[in-house]
Formats: C-alpha cells, structure tokens, sequence
C-alpha cells in the first residue's frame, strides 16, 4: 500500500545536531578586482548569509573576515572535488588563524559523493521492492524517482543557470553550488518520499533529512568546531 502525501512531510530546513555548509569561492568582483565569496547554507542548503570580500580590503582588515568565518563555524564545506577546496583554502591562508583553517579542512563535502550516496540507497530501496515481490508474489510497481539522480556535469549545468542573477562572477560561483546543494539535498527527500509511501518499506526506517554519511559528517563539524571569533 501506498500512503497519503499529507504523511510523508519531512522537515526541510531544521536538522537536529546540523549546523549546515559553507561556500567559499575565489574570482572577480563586479569591477574585476579579486574578491572571496562566503555563503551559509543550511542542512539542506537554504541560504541564511552571503558575503563577497575583496582581497585588497580583507588585506587591510583581516579581523573582519575572520568575524565573518566565525559565523560559519561547525559547517561543512561544500564544493565539486576537494582539490578546489584546496585551492579555495590557499588563498584565504594568509588571513586566518591556523586552527580556523585546519577546522575547515577537516570538514569536507563533495558533491559527487553525495549523489552517489542517494545512488546506492535509491539502488537499496529497488532491492526491496523486489524481495517484497518475490515474498507475497503480488504485482508491485517498481520504484518511481521523481527525478533521477544526474551526474555531475548535468548538475553543474543545471546549478548553472544560478549565475545568471548574481552581481559578480565570483558570486556567480557561489551561487551555482549553493542551488547545486540544495538540488542534491531535494533529490534525497523525493527518494525518502517514495520509498515511504511503500507501507512495507518502512521497516528501513522514517524518514531522514539526509542520506547518514552525509548528516553524519555535517554532525561532526558541529561537535568539533573551534574557529575563531574577533
């Protein structure tokens, strides 16, 4: 059997022990002078601030990024790969503390990762279904995905079309993977969704937020966040 919509609402914004992600990117501000840019995102990727600094005015006062970074304390920080991340990190090495740094690289996600995490339980669910159907030897309808999870350069070229209300290429850059988290993070409620209408897949659990290694992580940024306030 199927249930109701009305019983499938998962909380969306709200994720207990989760703090969220962190967006950082590097490039050009509106009149071409280098800038970072700074999102905070929430568990499942709502925007709650953006900043866009640029490097010669974080130069002359460094105490203001660091203000800034302490607001995105016990978050993950979310990119493509983790060697942009890196890349990301190095340059906002000279304005930070040591331990801030080293907090966030120690809480990273990819979102490849994440898709395929969605991947392998949509794959486990299926797995279900069929087991279900070969017990009771009923005619169960397969799993049907409201959308099915895209690889990564259909992600990118849907997180895309973002750039184009951002007021500089730099939040243009932000902007594309704050929609690119938030897409992956609606992807996996449509799946906790389906697989919940499913009466006898409920015994796999109620409904989660996120897939586990991903809130897990997110988790872990919190119980170990030490950046520093100014």
């Amino acid at each position: 059997m199927e249930a109701s919509e009305n019983e499938l609402s998962i909380p969306v914004d709200y994720v207990p022990g989760a703090r969220g992600h962190t967006v950082l990117a590097v490039g050009r501000d509106t009149d071409g002078r280098d800038a970072m840019a700074m999102w905070r995102l929430s568990p499942t990727g709502r925007a709650g601030g953006a900043w866009v600094e640029r490097f010669d005015e974080v130069e002359r006062e460094p105490e203001r990024l660091i203000r800034i970074m302490s607001m995105l304390q016990g978050r993950c920080v979310v990119d493509w790969d983790s060697k942009t991340i890196e890349g990301v990190l190095a340059r906002f090495a000279e304005f930070l503390p040591a331990e801030t740094l080293s907090d966030l690289r120690a809480h990273i996600l990819v979102l490849p990762e994440l898709l395929a995490e969605i991947s392998e339980h949509r794959a486990a669910y299926s797995a279900a279904v069929e087991q279900q159907r070969a017990r009771t030897k009923s005619k169960l309808a397969p799993l049907a995905w409201p959308t099915e999870v895209p690889e990564q350069q259909e992600l990118i070229a849907w997180a895309s079309r973002a750039q184009s209300t951002a007021a500089s290429p730099v939040a243009g850059t932000a902007l594309t993977l704050a929609a690119a988290v938030a897409r992956t993070a609606q992807l996996w409620q449509d799946t906790e969704q389906a697989r919940y209408r499913r009466t006898y897949l409920r015994s796999l659990g109620d409904p989660q937020p996120l897939p586990p290694r991903w809130l897990a992580e997110l988790r872990k940024a919190v119980g170990s966040s030490s950046l520093v306030s100014v």
